[in-house]
């Protein structure tokens, strides 16, 4: 740009000399012409570049993984950006890496609505950031210009297909228990109906640890089920990611079609469950319950909202252990990368 201004006041000032020396109409014309046309550009450079805004539009803030996420950038007013160029920069982040990515759209000239279309493959699973980061406008002979940047986003879940896993490990069924806040997580079908003195002959199964910690060791109480219950799976999802960023995306996408194809099993076999993810951010593991496929479909988008970490499910798993409230018989499902 700055070596188009410098050319163009070089042939100002040539032109203006000859019409000093030379009177002539036609160089006289060739003058008028010469400030005249710029200031015409200018003018139109500055209608597009005052109040202009920028909007995006989605065809779909739910996309299935494999598809194409089309993308229409819309002008707050159709005159803007009409007789300029430019290029608009548009900018995504998956929301659970951090990791953005770029696509450069031309100004598409004209008064119309629309000031650009692209598109973005959803190759990977993953809530996904989308917004206009930028954009650079110039007047037609390229004299003037100017860039700005903007700052709204809107999100697009890119979710894994709704494939249920082949089997259900149903010893790792838990039930919940709500007498005085307390959670008791086991791997029989039955609620807790009391509690009472250790018998000969009952499971080990069945102590209570905790209460038990509080008597003489050769004392235990023992818990007694009912046959009413809300069976729960706790599934803690594995959101360590440290590879480089093609890597990461491609195991992050695995774990979460894993996770969410048990989700679904789960959900056949009448089976409530919760997704247990370390939120690094809050310093502690996140629990998103699920009952049916729209509950498991909300929860898998919660889940891909929080961002990867070092160490993330031994970090859950540890909390769900060390949970006074919290009583763990059996382990949880891990869901991680099995390559």
């Amino acid at each position: 740009m700055l070596k188009r201004r410098i050319l163009y006041f070089i042939c100002l000032a040539v032109v203006f000399g000859i019409n000093i020396f030379y009177v002539e109409y036609q160089i006289f014309i060739l003058l008028v012409l010469m400030i005249a046309i710029p200031l015409a550009s200018w003018i139109m450079f500055v209608i597009s570049d005052i109040g202009l805004g920028l909007s995006l539009q989605i065809n779909k803030n739910v996309a299935q993984v494999g598809s194409r996420i089309k993308i229409r950038i819309v002008k707050k007013n159709a005159c803007n950006l009409g007789l300029v160029n430019g290029n608009i920069t548009v900018k995504y982040t998956y929301c659970h890496t951090g990791d953005e990515f770029r696509i450069v759209v031309p100004i598409r000239p004209g008064i119309r609505k629309s000031a650009g279309a692209t598109e973005i493959a959803a190759d990977y699973c993953g809530n996904i950031r989308i917004g206009v980061e930028s954009i650079e406008i110039y007047d037609c002979l390229g004299l003037f210009g100017s860039k700005k940047a903007f700052a709204g986003v809107t999100k697009v879940s890119v979710m894994p297909e709704k494939v249920p896993a082949d089997n259900v490990d149903t010893d790792r069924i838990n039930a919940y228990y709500d007498e005085d806040n307390e959670i008791y997580v086991k791997s029989f079908s039955d609620e807790i109906n009391e509690l009472r003195e250790y018998r000969d002959g009952d499971s080990p199964r069945n102590i209570h640890w905790k209460k038990s910690s509080t008597l003489p060791d050769d004392d235990f109480i023992v818990k007694e089920y009912s046959t009413s219950i809300n069976k729960t799976i706790l599934i803690v999802v594995d959101t360590d990611s440290t590879e480089a960023v093609q890597d990461r995306l491609v195991r992050m996408s695995g774990i979460y079609s894993r996770a969410m194809s048990y989700g679904i099993a789960c959900v056949d076999n009448g089976i409530n469950g919760e997704y247990v993810v370390w939120d690094a951010s809050k310093s502690e593991a996140v629990r998103i319950p699920f009952y049916d496929y729209n509950s498991v479909t909300a929860a898998m988008s919660t889940v891909m909202d929080i961002r990867c970490s070092s160490n993330a499910a031994n970090k859950a798993c540890q909390e769900l252990y060390e949970d006074d409230t919290l009583e763990i018989t059996t382990e949880p499902v891990v869901i991680t990368d099995n390559r």
